[in-house]
C-alpha cells in the first residue's frame, strides 16, 4: 500500500526532476507543469506514492492561442495543481479515467464548455450542454457570446435495450422525487438494476461565465445564488479565494464569525437531508420531525445575518455584521433545545426495523471504491475514508476549535445517514465553543475593488463535501475565470457504481444518501 506520509513534493522532484516544473504559489502545495502529456506519468507518480490521491476537477482556461487544463489533485497531506496546455486548433489530450476514474464528469464538462477533446475516454458525449446546442460552439471560450447562440430542434430519444429482459426506467428531467430537474436512465433486469446513465445541465445557469462580467463584489451574490441551501459556504469560499490573491489577512473575530454562519449552514443542511431520507423510504413522520426542528436553526441564521435564506453575510475581508451580545443566549438556547432532541432520533436511526431494513446494506461503496471515484464529504466518511478539508487543511478559525471527524466504515446508505447525525452535535459543539471563546475587534477590514492579476484555488469542506473554487484575476475589478466544483458534482459516479445489482426499489433511498443537489451540480 502506498505510504500516505510521504512528502508529494520530494516524490515529484526525484522521479520527474527533468520533465517538470515545480512552481509556487497560491494553486495549492504546488504548480506543476508539464509539457508533451507528461500529466499522466505525473498523476501516476502521486498514486503510486499517496493512496489517498484523488481528483479534485479539472479547470479549463482559455489562453489565446492555446487552451489551458489545471488539474487539481488531493493527497494525504498536499493538494497540487498540474498545468497542461493544447492547441486551440486541435485541442486534443489523452484521458486519465483508465489510471483515475474519478475524472470522468471533470472531463465530460471541459470538453463540453471548451472544446477540447480528451482521447480515450469512455463515453464521449454532451454531458453538461443540451443535445440541442450547436456543435462547435464551447461557451467558456472568450469569443463566445452566449447571446447569440442559437439551439438546433429539440431532440430526446429514448431507446430500450435489445435484449427484451431488460427495461429502461426514465427518472426525471421532472419527477415528485426529484425537486431538481436531472435525468437518471436506470436500467432493470426484472427488478434489478444493470445500468445507470447521469444526465445533469437541466438547470445550468452559466454562472462561471456570467462571473466574467460582474465585479469580485457583484460576484459574492452571485455565487452565493449557486445553492439555496449551502449559500453562505459558497460565498465563503469565493471571497476565500480572492483575499489570497489580495493577500489580506482577514480579522480573526471575523474568521470566528464565519465559522458559526458556516456550521449553522451545516446544521440546517443536514436536518434536511436526513429528514428527506424519511420521505424517500415513506417514514413521513421522521421527514416531519426533522423539518420541524430545522426550523429553529433558519431562525437562526436569520438572527446572525439579517436573512433567512441567502444570508449575504460574507465578503472580500471578513463578514458584513456582527453577532449582537443579546442575541448569545438565545442562540445557545436553541442549540441546547436541539441537542436534547438527538437522542431521540439516534434511537430511531439505530432501532427502527423499517428505516434499517431500507438503509443497511444499501448502496454499500467500498473504501478502495470512495477513493478510486474521488467522493468527498459524508460520501466518502461513510466508506472509512477519512477525509474533511476542515481536519486536513483547516480554514477560518477551525484549527483553534476542537472537533471529532465523524468516520463510518460500513459505506452503506445507513452509514453515511449517521455520519450526517453525528456531525450535527459536532456543528452544535463547534457553534457553542465558537461563540464562548469569540475574539474581541473588528469583524472586516477594508479591501480595494481592483484585484491584482494573480491566480488561487480554494477548498472548504460544505455540507456535502468539499467544495473548489479556482479565481484568476487580471488587474481589474472582474475576475477572468472563476470555476467551481461543487460536492454533488463529485459524488454522483458513487451512485452509479452502488446502484448496480441492487433493486429499484432501493434507489431512491441510495441516492438520496448522497444528498445531492443540483442547482450546485449545474451552476
Amino acid at each position: 500500500m502506498p505510504n500516505s506520509n510521504v512528502n508529494i513534493i520530494s516524490v515529484i522532484e526525484s522521479k520527474l526532476k527533468d520533465k517538470v516544473q515545480i512552481q509556487p504559489g497560491q494553486l495549492g502545495t504546488a504548480a506543476i507543469a508539464t509539457t508533451n502529456g507528461l500529466h499522466r506519468e505525473v498523476i501516476q507518480t502521486l498514486l503510486d506514492a499517496d493512496e489517498k490521491t484523488a481528483i479534485t476537477s479539472i479547470t479549463g482556461l482559455d489562453l489565446g492561442a492555446n487552451l489551458g487544463l489545471l488539474y487539481h489533485i488531493r493527497t494525504s497531506n498536499a493538494f497540487v495543481t498540474i498545468r497542461a496546455e493544447v492547441p486551440r486548433e486541435s485541442p486534443k489530450i489523452q484521458t486519465i479515467t483508465d489510471i483515475m476514474p474519478g475524472a470522468v464528469f471533470h472531463e465530460l464538462e471541459v470538453a463540453d464548455l471548451f472544446g477540447i477533446v480528451f482521447e480515450g475516454h469512455p463515453s464521449p458525449g454532451h454531458f453538461v450542454l443540451s443535445d440541442n446546442w450547436p456543435e462547435g460552439v464551447y461557451p467558456l471560450r472568450k469569443d463566445v457570446n452566449p447571446y447569440d447562440v442559437k439551439l438546433n430542434p429539440s431532440k430526446d430519444v429514448i431507446t430500450q435495450p435489445s435484449d427484451g429482459k431488460q427495461v429502461k426506467i426514465v427518472l426525471g428531467p421532472q419527477h415528485p422525487a426529484l425537486l431538481e430537474p436531472e435525468k437518471f436512465v436506470v436500467t432493470v433486469d426484472g427488478e434489478t438494476v444493470t445500468r445507470v446513465d447521469p444526465r445533469v445541465g437541466y438547470v445550468h445557469r452559466g454562472i462561471e461565465k456570467a462571473t466574467e462580467s460582474r465585479t469580485f463584489l457583484q460576484d459574492v451574490y452571485l455565487v452565493e445564488r449557486i445553492c439555496g441551501i449551502c449559500n453562505s459556504i459558497h460565498a465563503c469560499s469565493f471571497v476565500e479565494t480572492v483575499e489570497k490573491i489580495l493577500k489580506i489577512e482577514v480579522p480573526q473575530r471575523a474568521k470566528y464569525l464565519r465559522v458559526i454562519a458556516l456550521e449553522l449552514n451545516r446544521l440546517h443542511s443536514h436536518l434536511l437531508t436526513l429528514g428527506h431520507a424519511g420521505l424517500e423510504i415513506g417514514y413521513e413522520t421522521l421527514f416531519q420531525y426533522f423539518w420541524r426542528d430545522r426550523e429553529p436553526i433558519m431562525d437562526l441564521i436569520e438572527l446572525t445575518s439579517g436573512n433567512r435564506v441567502y444570508s449575504s453575510l460574507m465578503t472580500v475581508g471578513g463578514v458584513r455584521r456582527d453577532i449582537k451580545e443579546e442575541d448569545i443566549p438565545k442562540i445557545k438556547a436553541t442549540l441546547t433545545d436541539l441537542r436534547k432532541k438527538l437522542p431521540f432520533y439516534r434511537q430511531v436511526y439505530e432501532d427502527e426495523p423499517s428505516l434499517k431494513m431500507r438503509m443497511k446494506n444499501v448502496g454499500v461503496l467500498k473504501r478502495e471504491d470512495a477513493i478510486k471515484l474521488s467522493v468527498v464529504g459524508p460520501v466518502a466518511r461513510g466508506s472509512g475514508y477519512d477525509i474533511d478539508v476542515r481536519k486536513d487543511e483547516p480554514y477560518e478559525a477551525y484549527g483553534e476549535i476542537p472537533f471529532k471527524e465523524i468516520v463510518y466504515t460500513q459505506g452503506d446508505t445507513w452509514a453515511r445517514m449517521n455520519v450526517r447525525m453525528d456531525e450535527v452535535e459536532e456543528s452544535i459543539n463547534i457553534i457553542e465553543y465558537a461563540i464562548d471563546n469569540l475574539p474581541p475587534g473588528p469583524f472586516r477590514v477594508k479591501a480595494p475593488r481592483v484585484v491584482p492579476a494573480g491566480e488561487a484555488v480554494n477548498r472548504v469542506e460544505a455540507p456535502r463535501g468539499e467544495l473548489f473554487y479556482y479565481v484568476k484575476s487580471n488587474g481589474t475589478a472582474m475576475p477572468e475565470r472563476v470555476k467551481v466544483r461543487t460536492p454533488t458534482y463529485a459524488n454522483i459516479p458513487a451512485f452509479l457504481k452502488t446502484a448496480i445489482g441492487e433493486s429499484i426499489a432501493d434507489v431512491p433511498s441510495n441516492f438520496v444518501s448522497l444528498d445531492p443537489c443540483f442547482s450546485c451540480t449545474d451552476r
